[in-house]
């Protein structure tokens, strides 16, 4: 099942790439689940797929603070910039919240 799993991987990876969805992280979660089955085997690399699967729905917000990039996906988890693809960090994507120059002074005067 493992290799079965792995072929099904590698006709996706031939998909022309406009037809695919920007990963959330760098390491694909295609790639992600074939390394996963390569090494591990059929059933955890079904229980990985599931988990990114999870970690890739809609509801994520990048943000940067302390002059680093973070990703909080819908679930809650928090990842830093290592882990994050670069196709939803600025320039790419300028839908992000800055908390390093964030108004606290604003802020203040709702209180």
């Amino acid at each position: 099942m493992r290799y079965l799993l792995m072929f099904a991987i590698r006709i996706y990876w031939r998909i022309p790439t406009k037809l695919h969805n920007k990963c959330l992280f760098k390491e694909t979660c295609s790639h992600y689940v074939y390394r996963i089955a390569k090494h591990q085997g059929f059933k955890k690399a079904l229980k990985a797929l599931r988990e990114r699967n999870e970690l890739c729905r809609p509801g994520y917000v990048v943000y940067k603070y302390m002059d680093k990039f973070h990703l909080k996906t819908a679930g809650g988890q928090i990842f830093t910039e290592e882990s994050i693809s670069p196709n939803i960090l600025p320039p790419y994507n300028e839908k992000y919240l800055d908390f390093d120059s964030f108004n606290y002074e604003c802020l203040s005067k709702l209180n």
